[in-house]
């Protein structure tokens, strides 16, 4: 255990050598780890507000705790970590970092496998105190606090007969998410995360704390929905939430010599079902260990259980050897996809388009029995291909949002799940190797040159290799302009950073 030492000491202890960091992520040595003096400063300007929030220093009761992430590969020993209570502890935190150079990370649902809401000796915003979420159900909208994470937004719009567009894991944030985007469920009928949303209040690096929206701020909107991580810390988002029914939903399991015919069945009827339809085809070794892989496929259908065996009646037909496919109350959808906290996990984003291939598919899934046989920690790992509508995600230009990725490919994600840090090299580099398959795949009859699509990468999942031009493509020269404005000494730089234009 650490300590703190004299006035000038870094506070922090030795480093998770084994932690993932987002290779995009630009040289800030320039950004100084976090001292005793800066604790005290810290400590006393929270005095001055005296509303609950807390600095956790190594050897504080719950320093430890807070360090948790999502992966245990992406956690990192924090110099200090403020949890936050109110919009004004956060106001002086940044205000006093940027003045001192403070390295910064930002904490919402803590779901980054790029391990970009840590900090090596930095300081952390996190925002796990702040989770409230407030319904107006006569306007349908949702004032959603900026720690909050999906799970508070269904249950709480739920109660009122509403939903939202959401992340389809429960425990994911919503800041991290509607920032870079956010698909959902329902995003085959209401688009994307930030398509829904209304305004938010943020502090920026000065400590200033301002509304964005299409009314006030409206540049800074702009950049918020797809860019936003580069921007502030928002404490609160205002979310557009719809008149919502129970769903049909489930898992529908089938043994892998029925590939064929399943992928007959989804490139011929997901977008025939008007939006209303989604589903996600994957792989996995279901318990006990060492079992056979399946072709394993959540399925939606924004209707009844009527409307949705409809929709899936020819899936249904092949006779899947699982089926828990039923009527929902939409609040637990988003919870079918749960995993727990305390693994290592990391993520590496890929896209393709309809028809998809047989050859191609079969081949990723000999990919994911070869690594989950070879890395025998590994059987918890997914490959998942979401195919769902896009018409009306399409609605909306890549130039209205900093969001650049709007277009006819879809979202495929591979995320190799293991506990041992010796197999960190060998998961991540099973990662890429699927992702390169990809690759080669869209660019074989169906082009790569990304005219009139989207750019095919979604930050939300790719935090590997690509680059901040990887993400937003076009609106990267904008971002930089912004980033002049608003973050100046780039700040905020944890993921896909934006430099300052000069």
């Amino acid at each position: 255990m650490g300590s703190v030492g004299t006035t000038d000491t870094i506070v922090s202890l030795p480093d998770n050598k084994n932690a993932w960091s987002c290779s995009s992520l630009p040289a800030t040595t320039d950004r100084k780890p976090v001292t005793e003096q800066h604790v005290s400063d810290l400590r006393n300007a929270l005095k001055e507000i005296d509303e609950g929030s807390v600095l956790l220093v190594p050897g504080d009761d719950g320093y430890e705790e807070s360090l948790k992430r999502w992966s245990r590969a992406a956690e990192k020993r924090a110099g200090a970590v403020l949890l936050s209570k109110t919009p004004s502890a956060i106001a002086k935190a940044l205000r006093y970092a940027s003045e001192h150079t403070i390295d910064l990370a930002v904490r919402g649902g803590g779901h980054s496998t790029a391990g970009a809401s840590s900090t090596s000796g930095g300081l952390v915003i996190d925002l796990s105190s702040m989770r409230s979420v407030t319904v107006d159900p006569t306007a349908k909208t949702l004032a959603i606090q900026g720690g909050a994470q999906w799970s508070d937004v269904d249950d709480a719009a739920w109660e009122h007969g509403l939903a939202t567009v959401g992340g389809t894991v429960a425990d994911t944030g919503v800041g991290g998410l509607t920032l870079g985007g956010g698909y959902g469920w329902l995003s085959g009928t209401h688009g994307l995360v930030i398509d829904n949303l209304i305004s938010c209040e943020i502090v920026l690096a000065s400590g200033e704390i301002v509304r964005a929206s299409n009314d006030e701020n409206t540049d800074l909107f702009w950049a918020l929905r797809g860019g936003g991580q580069n921007f502030g810390v928002v404490t609160e988002f205002i979310l557009q939430a719809w008149k919502q029914h129970h769903v049909w939903a489930g898992l529908v399991g089938f043994p892998t010599e029925k590939l064929a015919d399943i992928l007959d069945v989804l490139n011929e009827t997901i977008l025939a079902m008007n939006g209303r339809g989604a589903c996600a085809l994957g792989f996995a070794r279901p318990p006990p260990a060492g079992g056979q892989v399946l072709v394993i496929i959540p399925v939606f259908y924004d209707g009844s259980e009527e409307e949705g065996q409809a929709g899936f009646k020819r899936l249904l037909d092949l006779a899947p050897i699982m089926n828990t496919a039923t009527s929902v109350p939409y609040n637990s959808v988003n919870r079918m996809l749960d995993a727990p906290q305390g693994r290592r996990v990391s993520m590496k984003g890929a896209s393709f388009t309809l028809p998809l291939r047989f050859d191609f598919v079969k081949s990723t899934m000999d990919a994911y029995a070869r690594f989950t046989s070879e890395i025998p920690d590994s059987q918890e790992s997914l490959l998942l291909y979401e195919i769902f509508d896009p018409a009306k995600i399409c609605e909306v230009a890549n130039h209205e949002t900093s969001f650049a990725n709007r277009g006819t490919r879809m979202n495929a994600m591979v995320g190799p799940i293991w506990t041992s840090p010796e197999h960190d090299a060998r998961s991540r580099a099973w990662a890429r190797e699927v992702a390169d398959m990809f690759k080669v795949e869209l660019a074989r009859d169906k082009g790569s040159d990304g005219k009139g699509e989207g750019l095919g990468v979604y930050g939300n999942y790719d935090q590997y290799d690509e680059k901040s031009r990887d993400i937003f493509g076009g609106n990267y020269a904008r971002l930089q302009e912004l980033k002049a404005r608003y973050d100046p000494g780039n700040m905020f730089n944890k993921l896909f950073s934006v430099a300052p234009a000069v």
